[in-house]
């Protein structure tokens, strides 16, 4: 029994000597994969971002906790407008793999909590309304490694945005920096 609780203790103490906390800041290009038939202007591409926390538990293996914030997109038919601003918190798993001493594959599935809010305008009537569905998240990434804390990720961040029964594919091409404390 006494080696059992040693050898538990002395697993214990590898795993959390391996742990790190971590964050990432990354922006990008984002789309919203959306049929832009019957407009006469459909802005599809934009800016985004996305902040991400993760504990890293050792073998590679992560937690994460993150928003992304996938831009704005706009369409228009000349008798009025729409806005679409989706926002996600995530949260899933990552798993970083070993590319060489200084690059690496990062790959992440989660949950995420989309929200898309629509902002219209029809004449002189305006108004705006959001619904928020939890979708699957996923992300693909790239890293090089410029110290043990530092690293650069190309990374792809993709989900989808629902509104009224209506969906969409959205990503988010991002450059970021992640610090390991």
């Amino acid at each position: 029994m006494k080696k059992h609780a040693i050898l538990l203790a002395a697993l214990i103490g590898a795993a959390s000597a391996q742990a790190q906390v971590y964050g990432t800041v990354a922006v990008g290009g984002s789309h919203l994969n959306v049929d832009c038939t019957g407009t006469t202007s459909c802005k599809s591409d934009n800016t985004g971002f996305k902040l991400v926390g993760g504990y890293a538990f050792g073998n590679g293996l992560s937690l994460e906790l993150g928003y992304v914030s996938f831009g704005k997109f706009s369409g228009s038919d000349g008798t009025g407008s729409v806005d679409i601003k989706p926002t996600a918190f995530t949260l899933g798993g990552a798993y970083a793999l070993p590319l060489g001493t200084d690059w690496g594959l990062n790959l992440r599935l989660g949950a995420a909590q989309v929200k898309t809010k629509l902002s219209a305008v029809v004449g002189t009537l305006s108004g705006s309304d959001s619904l928020t569905k939890t979708k699957v998240y996923a992300g693909l990434g790239v890293s090089y490694a410029l110290s043990k804390e530092f690293k650069l990720e190309l990374g792809l961040d993709a989900s989808q945005a629902e509104y009224d029964g209506e969906k969409g594919g959205l990503r988010l091409i991002s450059l970021g920096a992640t610090y390991a404390f």
